[in-house]
């Protein structure tokens, strides 16, 4: 794992104008989502995401995330916001949900806040709790094309980072029971990636000082750096319809 939280690691990776904000405006043009609706947003992160969310649809949102201090912080920033009557937080295991069945009308996964956990069992639960004929829709690292064996070990054992191609995303979606899928790359560009050294250490000592620093500097990040600015790897947005169960 990097020396870095969940939070801090997509914060560094994904610079609001450039990643995030036209990534979830995307994902909020393939949805039709109203104000009555109850979201499930698994992965919150810094929670800026969920709040630009809950701002633009007026939608009560639940953000879940494992780390309690990626909680507390989106917490803090919620009730700066005057938000907190619209968004709720809970500290849980996302391969575990403590919700009972069918009970959101959306459930909406950012698996890059979830590093180090169990993708499949994460959609399996997204399925139990959402309503049938509802969406779930999720942002998945994805391979651009098959990757190299290395590549795919040095992420996983050192950073957390599980990427699919998007053949075995759609799998792991219908076996749990999630239909009708639609597939699209995030609407970003490598630019971001493309900026200096100087500017990627100034972001990464704004998001987290020495830790972020020490991050942007491993041989880690260099790999990463290096498959984005391939396009070897890239960013899916994937919703499906929950069929109901027979």
């Amino acid at each position: 794992m990097p020396t870095i939280s969940s939070a801090q690691f997509v914060t560094i990776l994904r610079p609001w104008g450039a990643v995030a904000e036209p990534t979830y405006k995307r994902m909020g043009q393939l949805l039709d989502v109203e104000a009555t609706d109850e979201v499930l947003w698994i992965g919150t992160g810094s929670a800026r995401s969920v709040m630009w969310w809950a701002e633009r649809f007026k939608t009560h949102i639940v953000g879940l995330d494992p780390d309690p201090a990626a909680v507390e912080g989106a917490e803090q920033s919620v009730r700066h916001t005057g938000m907190a009557s619209q968004i709720s937080f809970q500290v849980a295991p996302p391969s575990d949900l403590p919700y009972e069945q069918r009970v959101f009308d959306l459930v909406a996964i950012n698996v890059l806040s979830l590093l180090g956990q169990d993708h499949e069992a994460i959609l399996r639960e997204a399925a139990r709790v959402v309503r049938p004929m509802k969406p779930v829709v999720a942002l998945v690292p994805s391979w651009l094309r098959e990757p190299r064996e290395a590549d795919t070990r040095l992420l996983a054992d050192r950073v957390g980072l599980n990427p699919q191609l998007v053949v075995e995303w759609k799998r792991w979606f219908r076996e749990a029971g999630i239909v009708e899928l639609t597939v699209e790359d995030a609407p970003v560009s490598t630019a971001w990636m493309e900026v200096g050294w100087l500017t990627l250490l100034l972001r990464s000592w704004r998001v987290a000082r020495w830790r972020g620093i020490r991050f942007v500097l491993s041989p880690e990040f260099r790999v990463l750096h290096r498959l984005v600015l391939q396009r070897a790897l890239g960013l899916s947005i994937i919703k499906g319809t929950r069929w109901p169960n027979e």
